[in-house]
C-alpha cells in the first residue's frame, strides 16, 4: 500500500482569495473563512488530480509494497528515503520515479515547488471547484470539474 501525506504546504495567496470573491460573486468579507476553506481544499484536490504543483509543499510517501520503486507526485525533488527503522537508504531520481534500496517499506520525503504555466493554466479550475464547494455542491457535479485539469 502507498500513502501519500502533507507535511506542511503553502497557504493560498490574498490573490487568489481575492479572484475566488470575484469569481464566486461574494462581497460580503465574513464569508472569507469559509471561502479560504474552501480555496484550499480546492487547490489541494486539483493539484493532486492534474500531478500538478500548485501550492509549494513538502509531502511523505508511505510504500510499504513496491518492487524497489516508488512514484513521486507532482514533480517533486526527493530530499530523503528512510526504511521502517528510520535509516537512510540509497536512491536515486529519474523524473517522477525514484528507485530505493530496498524493497521493504521506506518513507519518501519530497518537496514541490510551482510552475508559473501550470499555475496559469490550473488556476481556473481551481477557482471553479471553489466556488462549487461554496455553493455545497458534491460528487458528480465536482468531479467533472477535476477533469477539466487533465
Amino acid at each position: 500500500m502507498v500513502r501519500l501525506e502533507v507535511i506542511e504546504i503553502d497557504e493560498p495567496m490574498a490573490e487568489a482569495l481575492n479572484l475566488l470573491r470575484d469569481y464566486a460573486a461574494v462581497t460580503d468579507r465574513g464569508q472569507d473563512n469559509v471561502l479560504m476553506m474552501s480555496l484550499r481544499s480546492a487547490f489541494d484536490k486539483v493539484q493532486r488530480y492534474a500531478d500538478k504543483a500548485l501550492l509549494p509543499g513538502r509531502f511523505r510517501i508511505c510504500a510499504d509494497d513496491h518492487p524497489g520503486i516508488v512514484n513521486v507526485y507532482m514533480g517533486g525533488k526527493v530530499e530523503s528515503v528512510r526504511d521502517s527503522h528510520g535509516m537512510a537508504v540509497s536512491f536515486n531520481q529519474r523524473g517522477n520515479k525514484v528507485y530505493v534500496g530496498t524493497d521493504g517499506y521506506c518513507e519518501v520525503e519530497f518537496t514541490t515547488a510551482v510552475n508559473h504555466a501550470d499555475y496559469v493554466r490550473l488556476l481556473p479550475v481551481v477557482m471553479r471547484y471553489a466556488t462549487a464547494l461554496y455553493d455545497g455542491k458534491e460528487g458528480r457535479e465536482l468531479n467533472q470539474i477535476l477533469t477539466e485539469a487533465i
